[in-house]
């Protein structure tokens, strides 16, 4: 695979839905950052009840310190990092969702399709960039958004520290390196590349979809899933089948709570990694074979549908 020629088709990629794929996460953050102002433009701000609160937080972090709890920094910290990437994961998949319907729909719509496909650039090609920047891109981009979010939190946070650190018995490095920042956040990005691995079936399917709808491919991506399971469930009421295939498979794959990772928690080095643990635990040959299958059906719509 020619490296450059890959770089060059993201890059197009990234042209295309270059509004999308910038002010989304930039709006996002902005929502953190400004509404806390705007309420306390609109509330105003009460320094006793802040002064309260800081001295409530110091105390409680100088009883972690004296009691040499600081371990406990980290899980608060990691907690925390989740309840911060958490929405930019939602969103994004979200935008995921939405390129992966409309990347392949789009250029034949518009009938750009014929300029791309005039240059010397494969139809494998095409679809792996395509797929490489939806399943891998596009969460870099709200991933490295909700990192860059967290650190300027933790800038604010060590001020914060270094003026309670003046009244209270507070060692502030030690917090910090108690929190273990770096490895919450590590274990947090070490979850991308397992996540686009075991959703690889539903971005193959939705690229399916794009490559064959000729209207609203949305609908393609939905309805026969949604058909699919009321016939089975009809099928399966009439018939007395103890359950059904397909919706069980759908089930089970998409379902993030496999029995022998169901009692792995309490440590902290195990709990900071469950989420990927349970991420790689669900990726097995069902990954391999459905992914496969879809992706060769859309490469060959790319190669044998008909553009009108």
């Amino acid at each position: 695979m020619n490296t450059a020629i890959m770089k060059a088709s993201i890059k197009k990629e990234l042209w295309e839905f270059n509004g999308m794929l910038k002010w989304i996460p930039i709006t996002l953050a902005g929502v953190f950052i400004f509404i806390p102002i705007l309420a306390v433009v609109l509330n105003g701000i009460n320094m006793q009840d802040v002064l309260h609160e800081l001295s409530q937080i110091a105390q409680e972090l100088e009883r972690l310190t004296q009691m040499q709890q600081t371990e406990r920094l980290g899980e608060i910290f990691y907690v925390s990092a989740i309840a911060l990437f958490s929405p930019f994961i939602a969103i994004g998949f979200i935008v995921q969702v939405y390129y992966f319907v409309t990347c392949l729909f789009d250029e034949r719509r518009d009938q750009s399709v014929m300029f791309w496909r005039s240059l010397p650039v494969s139809d494998e090609m095409t679809i792996a960039s395509k797929l490489v920047t939806g399943a891998v891109v596009i969460p870099v981009i709200f991933f490295s958004a909700a990192t860059f979010l967290m650190l300027l939190m933790l800038v604010l946070a060590v001020v914060t520290c270094v003026i309670l650190s003046v009244g209270f018995d507070i060692s502030l490095w030690g917090m910090l390196a108690s929190a273990n920042i770096f490895s919450g956040v590590g274990y947090i990005w070490l979850t991308l590349l397992p996540m686009a691995i075991w959703l690889l079936p539903l971005y193959s399917w939705l690229m399916l979809a794009s490559i064959y709808a000729n209207k609203a491919p949305f609908l393609w991506a939905v309805l026969p899933i949604v058909a699919l399971l009321v016939i089975e469930t009809i099928v399966v009421h009439y018939l007395n089948i103890s359950q059904p295939f397909f919706g069980h498979f759908l089930m089970d794959y998409f379902s993030l709570t496999p029995d022998n990772l169901a009692g792995m928690a309490g440590e902290q080095e195990k709990s900071r990694s469950l989420a990927l643990e349970l991420l790689i635990a669900q990726i097995d040959y069902r990954t391999i074979l459905v992914s496969a299958g879809l992706l060769f059906a859309t490469y060959w719509f790319r190669v044998n549908k008909q553009e009108s």
